[in-house]
């Protein structure tokens, strides 16, 4: 009986990473469109700030289910340390963008061009203002960045992905590290600097692609991912 209930226990968990790893791709998937969509397209201001308030939720289950992923092949404590850190990120993220959109908003509204004499107390204002949204941006770098460094390597001893890819992310996370430790406390792109935001995320799509027909191949294949052993 208690091997029995051990069994039905091992089958819904499985069930439930397979579901983590599912819909944790997709999500991470949607992730990447709805960013490099805002980069690219005009879009308009309503819908622009509806996907900038959702595309961090869609990051987090990303980075939950390539965890899952990730470890059912090889347990590591690194990945642990990676999907924490993932979590974090978006949340940053969540915070920066809330901010500078709500900054925005309120100078749109109340700031208002004033005679010439002031004119240099208003800049000056606005700057320091606006430096908390700057700030809270190298933190969500600080935060993503070592994810994606952490991701990597665990990236590049998974048959799904190999090395290469692996090593691709790899230094994408140490170089924009590196920038944003150098420039701080502002982002590398407001000092002339190459900003690898666009890149990191055009591998997150590629990434999460992968997972996605990897799961798809596993679910397919006679030895299936559920009777796979649960990290």
């Amino acid at each position: 009986m208690q091997e029995h209930t051990n069994q039905q226990a091992g089958d819904q968990q499985t069930r439930i990473v397979n579901d983590w790893i599912k819909y944790g791709g997709y999500s991470g998937l949607i992730f990447a469109i709805i960013f490099l969509s805002m980069a690219a397209l005009p879009l308009p201001d309503r819908l622009e700030t509806v996907l900038a308030l959702l595309f961090p939720l869609f990051l987090i289950v990303g980075h939950v289910g390539l965890y899952h992923f990730l470890s059912r092949h090889r347990p590591a404590l690194i990945l642990q340390v990676a999907v924490i850190f993932g979590i974090c990120a978006p949340v940053l993220v969540s915070a920066m963008l809330t901010v500078q959109m709500s900054l925005i908003s309120y100078m749109e509204r109340f700031y208002h061009p004033l005679e010439q004499s002031l004119k240099e107390s208003q800049i000056n204002i606005w700057r320091a203002v606006d430096s908390v949204q700057l700030g809270l941006d190298v933190a969500w770098d600080m935060f993503i960045l070592p994810t994606v460094i952490l991701f990597s390597i665990g990236i590049m001893k998974h048959p799904a992905f190999g090395k290469v890819f692996g090593l691709i992310g790899l230094v994408l996370g140490v170089v924009g590290l590196v920038l944003n430790i150098y420039t701080f406390p502002t982002p590398p792109i407001n000092v002339g600097l190459p900003d690898v935001g666009p890149f990191v995320v055009f591998w997150y799509a590629i990434l999460f692609a992968l997972m996605i027909r990897a799961q798809r191949k596993s679910m397919s294949s006679p030895v299936r991912m559920s009777e796979a052993p649960i990290a």
